[in-house]
């Protein structure tokens, strides 16, 4: 039972869409001998598993005297031998085991592609039931499988596996299986290439580029390198039709479709195109899976159009269908269909009929011609132009909409902005910190207030103002700095360390996907508001905030209390002129009261101080759900005050015991794309420091596609 249910999931165990596919799919195996089969795959695996060796393709050669008129990888030979030679055994105790062979073919085939029925679910996870109309009943999937009799289903398999263990973040384990599938079907090399460009220009995922390169590439060679050197049958395959590789027995090489340009040169158009959409993608910058998924499924299509390609590699353009169909509404579906309907009848005639010996009948017939040479021509260009312009329609359709559902935090546009703002203590390094550890290393651009105070500690000028006063800081460099890191400009800045209170060497910082300005004066300049994504003001509880303060001044930078303190009453005026007006220029406030006065009032209390935060928002139209699933999810207890006018919504949370797990799955709930944002595994934080990694992030994805 447990065995059944791995295979055969309960929703399709009673599904009867499912169990009609499969219906047509065994009847196929049983009464249909596509030509294809029977005069090419079938005779070779059969001469290949009775007098098994390395090099099947040469003990073919010798046996018939030719090589074979096809290259099956060695791929495509693993997967078949088990079940074909099952089937010679079965069809030899019958007297006929190449029937034998032929049903246990299409077992084969039909195997796979209820596998490749599974990968595709596991892809689309919380789409199964649209994934299994779409794809088990695709007409090109059928026919190409069932009817012509093609084995592309197996690096169509292999492929869709890729992608599913790249979406995971298993990119070496990807690159691996992207090598066995171009070991099956070796024109499956043109995906590498946008997949390195995917993996560099998502800051994500460039650090495992090289483990992908290096499975995929190794794969390669293990597996495609001794047959290409030490075959004698693929050594003449080459020698008489070096396109071979390229394509199907009677299709045109992809070199052949050329535009002659004069002087005897040609140029190849196929190509030129490629090179065209392969730049195409990387001038879009930063993709995201779906928008890969859109890329690779318009390359298929455009490789399919301008070249008299093999039936069979329409069938590697069926996940990408999925994919889009899944997204598309009405009038992309219909497309969808209308293409689908379009190739299966242009097939049908530039195909032969499959052989039904139940009947008598042989493979290789056309009966769909009408007889007339110059009539069937007219009638099979009338459908291939019907196939091509459906088919560029299609691949538009899908590139217009792989785009504007693309990069939904615009990080190819410029890097996310975020600035934290607050007096002295409030904790503006500490949400700064606690943010950079969700986004992937290398990602966080950090620039602060404190490196442009205008005077070291011990300058003349210390006396005269504070750091609060906008006198005291060069607030025409740092924003010029902060608007050149979101132009992804890099800086030179000197450091301010608290310890000495002197200045360091200036050093050289990169901008990068997320610049985080914080500062007393973060809010201040107005142009800088201007660009930024987000912002934030720290508040504090007074008495909270000179506790923080003396705990931080005193015990970890080592001054006296009598100036800790004389510094918070001098600083005063201007923390009431110059930081707390920032605070009406916020997207969110963030306030910190102590959840128990007593605790604080003791300036030598080490221990933790449990807290509640009262949490301002301007936009606050996820609040109620925000509140709903702080309650459910983090145990939190959240009061909620509803915005009136053009206020900010109140919410007071008390929850100084939420688990960091929590968080996230609160977040996985709220933030829409967040696997955009974040790295692999993000550094989530328990307490009112997570809560306010969840707001920082949820307003985020409110805020920042308005302002793009």
């Amino acid at each position: 039972m447990a065995l059944t249910s791995a295979l055969l999931p309960a929703d399709l165990r009673g599904n009867p869409w499912f169990h009609f596919g499969l219906a047509i799919r065994i009847a196929a195996v049983l009464l249909l001998v596509p030509d294809l089969q029977s005069d090419g795959y079938t005779p070779f695996m059969v001469r290949a598993l009775s007098a098994p060796g390395l090099d099947p393709w040469t003990g073919f050669l010798n046996q018939t005297g030719y090589p074979p008129d096809f290259f099956a990888g060695p791929v495509m030979l693993l997967v078949q031998a088990p079940f074909v030679g099952l089937g010679m055994l079965a069809g030899s105790l019958a007297g006929n085991a190449a029937a034998g062979a032929q049903v246990a073919l299409g077992a084969t085939l039909l195997m796979v592609d209820y596998l490749l029925l599974r990968a595709l679910r596991r892809l689309h996870q919380g789409a199964e039931g649209h994934v299994l109309c779409i794809y088990w009943l695709s007409p090109i999937v059928l026919f190409i499988t069932y009817w012509y009799g093609d084995t592309d289903v197996v690096p169509a398999l292999l492929m869709v596996l890729g992608l599913l263990l790249l979406k995971q973040g298993m990119t070496a384990r990807a690159g691996i299986v992207f090598g066995l599938a171009i070991g099956a079907k070796l024109v499956m090399i043109a995906l590498l290439p946008f997949l390195a460009v995917f993996l560099w220009t998502h800051r994500r995922h460039r650090d495992r580029l090289p483990r992908f390169l290096v499975g995929s590439l190794a794969t390669i060679l293990l597996l495609l390198g001794p047959p290409l050197l030490f075959s004698p049958a693929l050594h003449q395959m080459l020698l008489h039709n070096p396109k071979l590789l390229l394509v199907s027995p009677g299709m045109v090489s992809i070199l052949d479709i050329d535009v002659a340009v004069g002087a005897g040169h040609k140029l190849y158009l196929m190509p030129l195109v490629y090179l065209l959409g392969l730049y195409g993608a990387w001038t879009v910058g930063r993709m995201s899976f779906s928008l890969l998924s859109i890329v690779l499924g318009v390359a298929f299509l455009v490789v399919l159009l301008l070249t008299p390609s093999a039936v069979g590699w329409y069938l590697w353009l069926v996940p990408f269908l999925v994919a889009y169909r899944l997204r598309a509404e009405r009038r992309g579906m219909l497309l969808v269909l209308a293409f689908s309907a379009a190739f299966v009848l242009h097939k049908l005639i530039m195909t032969p009929m499959p052989g039904l010996p139940l009947l008598g009948l042989e493979s290789g017939a056309m009966p769909f011609l009408l007889g007339d040479a110059e009539a069937d021509l007219r009638l099979s260009s009338l459908l291939f132009s019907m196939l091509t312009a459906l088919g560029m329609v299609l691949a538009l359709t899908m590139l217009r909409r792989g785009l504007e559902e693309n990069d939904f935090f615009g990080l190819s546009q410029h890097p996310v902005a975020i600035g934290i703002a607050g007096d002295s203590g409030t904790g503006k390094d500490t949400l700064a910190l606690s943010l950079a550890g969700l986004f992937a290393e290398g990602a966080v651009t950090g620039i602060s207030g404190d490196d442009y105070h205008l005077f070291e500690r011990r300058g003349k000028l210390w006396q005269a103002f504070t750091h609060l006063d906008p006198r005291a800081n060069d607030l025409e460099g740092f924003t010029r700095d902060a608007l050149s890191l979101i132009e992804w400009r890099p800086i030179h800045c000197r450091h301010y360390d608290h310890a000495t209170g002197l200045f360091t060497p200036p050093r050289r910082i990169q901008a990068s996907d997320v610049v985080m300005v914080t500062g007393l004066h973060a809010l201040y300049p107005p142009q800088l508001r201007e660009r930024l994504d987000l912002a934030a003001y720290l508040d504090m509880d007074e008495a909270l905030r000179r506790f923080f303060k003396i705990r931080r001044d005193v015990r970890q930078r080592g001054h006296a209390m009598e100036k800790v303190l004389a510094s918070i009453e001098r600083r005063m005026p201007d923390f009431e002129a110059f930081i707390r007006p920032q605070r009406d220029h916020a997207d969110v406030v963030f306030s910190l009261l102590p959840a128990d006065p007593e605790l604080i009032r003791n300036p030598d209390y080490l221990g933790p101080v449990p807290l509640k935060l009262r949490v301002r928002i301007r936009s606050a139209v996820n609040i109620d759900r925000l509140a709903r699933l702080l309650i459910a999810l983090c145990g939190t207890q959240v009061d909620v005050t509803q915005a009136v006018g053009h206020r900010m919504a109140e919410l007071v949370i008390d929850g100084s015991d939420v688990q960091a797990e929590d968080i996230q799955l609160t977040a996985q709930q709220m933030v829409p794309h967040l696997e955009e944002l974040l790295a692999r595994r993000p550094n989530w934080q328990a307490g009112m420091t997570g809560i306010m990694q969840l707001i920082i992030l949820l307003q985020l994805a409110e805020l920042r596609p308005k302002r793009r």
